[in-house]
């Protein structure tokens, strides 16, 4: 019995020795990793989730892309109801061949009020001339009348001749000027119907684009999620109808304020995903976002207000993936992943050099 005792007292002291051993070995692991090493669970993976938007109202009369499918960037997305667009297109073409027949009929017109300008222009200088022979003629016979070889009779008519032929010509400069100004404001007429005919066709050019606008493309690469359209659902503009996700992507790891003293740009890290585990992925430090996580929340913290509680503020820090992707093991927006940076090896350029 007290063999057994003195054994079981061996056994006791044997399992307390090696369970101080082994923590005091895993508490020296844990040093020797928190020198070289810093991870954080608060990590996500990030990427580009371009949102698609209707540009035009209307019913969705096809859809040409399923749930999760694969795109190239310009490949058709979706058909919206085209017809009302059409009619609206050819209505504002019609009113652009109205406007523009328009300036031409104008333009004729110049042509005319300028053959007239020409006629009473002759008529004027014709007046001109007439007016000047009979001035001339005037002051001749004045002379005869005070030498007394003509008689008053022949110089009230040839009075009477010259007046006649002032009259003319006050005739044919108010109608020189007359025709100016008819010529002024056709000319005037065809500078409006111009501002009219670039304003027709710029809401031509407009309808021609809303008509594009439905047939919504592909921005860019990648695949659909959020699908939320279907044949038959009305579309209004800015409605968000689905969404592309591209594959290329990132890690946002959020590290504590007092683990990134040893972080410099490109140094290496291993991303472990909680979805696929046994899987590791390589990686690099980008880039440190200038300001911690609170700052830019929607409620920013007030320290200088009521009672103040220290927290250790995170920091994200963006992490390039190096490791090709993976069919089998995709890197989606929102996965949660364990990144862990060695530290030890230091690149020289600060986290704040960008």
């Amino acid at each position: 019995m007290r063999w057994k005792f003195n054994r079981n007292s061996l056994i006791f002291k044997v399992a307390i020795s090696l369970s101080v051993l082994g923590g005091a070995l895993y508490a020296g692991f844990l040093l020797i990793n928190s020198l070289y090493y810093e991870s954080t669970d608060n990590a996500y993976v990030s990427g580009v989730v371009v949102p698609v938007s209707a540009e035009v109202k209307g019913r969705v009369v096809s859809v040409f892309v399923n749930d999760n499918q694969l795109v190239n960037e310009g490949m058709p997305l979706l058909e919206i109801f085209r017809d009302d667009y059409v009619n609206g297109l050819t209505e504002k073409k019609e009113g652009v061949s109205r406007l523009t027949a328009e300036k031409l009929e104008l333009q004729a017109a110049i042509e005319e009020k300028n053959k007239a300008l020409l006629q009473v222009r002759a008529n004027l200088a014709a007046a001109v001339s007439e007016e000047d022979l009979a001035g001339k003629e005037l002051k001749r016979y004045e002379k005869l009348v005070r030498g007394e070889a003509a008689s008053k009779s022949q110089y009230d008519h040839i009075e009477s001749l010259w007046k006649v032929a002032h009259s003319k010509k006050d005739s044919a400069l108010a109608s020189v000027a007359g025709a100016e100004a008819a010529l002024k404001a056709v000319v005037a007429k065809v500078a409006t119907q111009e501002f009219k005919i670039k304003e027709a066709d710029i809401s031509k050019n407009q309808a021609q684009l809303d008509l594009a606008r439905t047939v919504i493309k592909a921005p860019l690469s990648g695949r659909i999620a959020m699908k939320n359209v279907d044949p038959g659902k009305y579309a209004q503009p800015g409605q968000t109808l689905l969404a592309i996700v591209q594959s290329d992507t990132w890690v946002v790891a959020n590290f504590k304020e007092t683990q990134i003293k040893k972080m410099t740009l490109g140094q290496p890290v291993e991303v472990k995903v909680d979805a696929y585990p046994g899987v590791t992925f390589k990686g690099h430090i980008d880039s440190l976002q200038p300001g911690t996580g609170s700052v830019f929340s929607l409620l920013p913290p007030e320290n200088a207000t009521g009672n103040f509680v220290k927290v250790v503020q995170r920091i994200p820090v963006k992490i390039i993936m190096e490791s090709p992707f993976d069919p089998d093991h995709p890197l989606w927006p929102g996965l949660s992943v364990v990144p862990t940076v060695d530290v030890s090896r230091g690149t020289g350029r600060k986290l704040t050099s960008r």
